[in-house]
This record gives structure tokens, sequence and C-alpha cells, in this order.
């Protein structure tokens, strides 16, 4: 059992011997500039977040092993990004979790968005108003919350305001952050939205388990189907694999919350996740096996990937001027057990 902070102070010169929390900006290559900010939760957990990347999650490290994967673009400042099509892929650095949307999700729609890249501008976009602060709870334990506003607009378009802040607390290994999306505008506007978590080695194996209680599983094509009966699986990478993706609709808790997850007893692991939001009710599997790609996306969603089609399907989500959306999400990292 770990032992209080207060009982360890007088041993100590400062609280990041025992809870660190360190911000920072990158140097060299593509990455020079990019702020980072970095959490070690005093036990098993540490977190990399960048604030120039929309607040998004850039690494998660859990007992010595990297839950994440990441893309051999490395970590890539926001000024290369580049919005024609499948160009977004050069600065697709992968992480943890890349944000999608809040004005488009998926491909190019060659009807309606015939050069639009690939799900939106928010991953490439710097916040404003980051806040780093540490503290100590009722308790005495040392906590950090860390917050930044990513602002999506347009003259004549797209107005909202993301507000995200994440809670790290001492010995705790598990995490929260919360989305606040505020419609700013003065009409009613689309919001896509995908949460794009990126898994991978060695937390994604062929050893690992999926642990996903849906209410119902479909494929995402006609491709994809042909894998139903093995969407559970993981194989060892293969040179060439062809992307094969699913959706999963989830039951909600008493609470309103969403649960999924992972174990891989090879690294004694179980990762969970957890998320209560009033727009999103499944999530989007993204089996990529590809040698040097070798990847399990495990995405919340707001809608189906059917580009224009989904407000003719009704997958489309709308927001009112002034109208908050509030999803939250919870990580839990423990041993395989």
């Amino acid at each position: 059992m770990n032992k209080s902070y207060q009982s360890q102070k007088a041993y100590l010169g400062d609280v990041s011997q025992l809870f660190d929390v360190r911000e920072y900006r990158m140097l060299g290559g593509k990455a020079e500039g990019t702020r980072a900010v970095e959490v070690w939760n005093g036990d098993k957990l540490t977190v990399t977040i960048l604030p120039d990347r929309g607040m998004d999650i850039y690494s998660v490290r859990y007992n010595n092993s990297e839950m994440s994967w990441h893309s051999m673009t490395g970590i890539v400042h926001p000024s290369y990004y580049n919005d024609f099509k499948s160009r977004w892929f050069r600065s697709f650095q992968g992480g943890f979790l890349a944000t999608c949307g809040l004005d488009w999700i998926g491909g190019a729609d060659e009807d309606f968005r015939p050069n639009e890249g690939l799900h939106g501008r928010h991953n490439h976009t710097p916040a404003d108003r980051v806040s780093v602060r540490t503290d100590f709870d009722e308790n005495g334990e040392p906590y950090c919350e860390i917050s930044g506003e990513v602002i999506h607009a347009r003259l004549f378009g797209t107005r909202y305001r993301l507000r995200r802040t994440f809670v790290f607390r001492r010995c705790e290994n598990s995490f929260t952050f919360r989305d606040e999306i505020v419609n700013e505008g003065f009409a009613r506007q689309p919001l896509y939205l995908l949460y794009h978590f990126n898994l991978g080695y060695p937390l994604i194996s062929e050893s690992c388990e999926l642990l996903i209680d849906a209410t119902r599983t479909y494929p995402q094509d006609e491709y994809s189907a042909g894998f139903e009966k093995v969407w559970r699986e993981t194989t060892p990478p293969v040179p060439g694999y062809r992307q094969n993706n699913f959706y999963h609709d989830l039951p909600a808790d008493s609470e309103g919350f969403r649960h999924y997850g992972v174990r891989n007893a090879d690294i004694d692991t179980t990762m969970k996740v957890s998320f209560r939001s009033p727009i999103m009710d499944k999530i989007f599997q993204w089996r990529n096996f590809a040698s040097g790609d070798y990847i399990m996306g495990l995405e919340p969603t707001s809608m189906l990937m059917v580009g224009r089609r989904a407000e003719e399907a009704g997958e489309l989500k709308f927001t009112e001027p002034g109208q908050t959306v509030t999803n939250d999400f919870r990580f839990d990292f423990t041993p395989a057990g």
C-alpha cells in the first residue's frame, strides 16, 4: 500500500519526488516548438499531453509499457498540417488519442467535400488558455488539473469552443478528462465527433483480449463483413494487411457510462475506458494489423462514418446556439488479474 504524501513530506525537497508534472517544448525536426505536458503519478502511470495538437494525448505508459501506437512521422508541429485529402497522414502521429471533428470525420466525400482531409482539424489545432495547476486535495494528496480550449471557427461557418480538462491524482493509476463543447454561434450547427484512440504494441498483440460487451456488433462495409467471426481476435503483424472495421453499440450503466477495454496478460495489464456522452452510444473498431502500422483503434463516435449520408440516415448530430455538449472519460489501468 502506498504511504500518504503527508507522511513522507519531511523526506522531500520538492513534491516532484513523489508526483511530477513537467511542461516543455520539443527540439529538432518537425517536432520543433511543440508544447507538451508530462505527468508522472508517482506510481506506474506516465501521460504526455500535447496542447499544440488539440490537447490530445500522445503517450500513455503503464507499468513500463506503452499503451499507444506511434507513427514513424513522430510528433509533428501543427504548422506542417495539410488538409488536402490523404495528406493528413503526413502529420498523423498516432498517439493514444487524436480527436477528430468538429466539422467533419471520415474521409473525403467526392460529392460533398471532394478535397477535404481526413477527420477534420481538431488534432492539428493548438489550444488557447492552457493551464497547468498542481494543488492538494482535502487529504493533503497532490493532484494536477490541466485544461485548455480549442477553437473551431471560420467566417460564415463553424463556431465551436471545446474546453478540455484533465485530472490526475498521486498514485491513482487512472485519470479523467471532460470535454465541454459549446455552440458559440447564432444558428443550429452540425457536430461531428470521433475520439480516435490508437492502441498499439505491447498492449495490442496476439495475446490481448478485447473487453467489449456490445448490444450489437456490425461491420462498416462488405469487406469487413468477412471478418465478423474474428473481430475479437488479433493476429501477428502481416505485410500489406488490409484494414477491416466494426461498430459496437454499448449499453449504459446506471450513471450513463459505457465501458470497454483491453487485457493483455503478457504485460500484466488491463486498460478500461469509460465514457458518458449525450451524443455517443457506440465505438468504432479499427483493425489494422499491418507490419509497421500495427494498430487497434477503439473509438467512441457520434455517428456512422458515412459522409454526407449521415444526415439522411439520422446519424448526424446538431447543436443549438448556446448549447453545451459535455463528454466525460475515465481511464483505469490495473494488473491483468
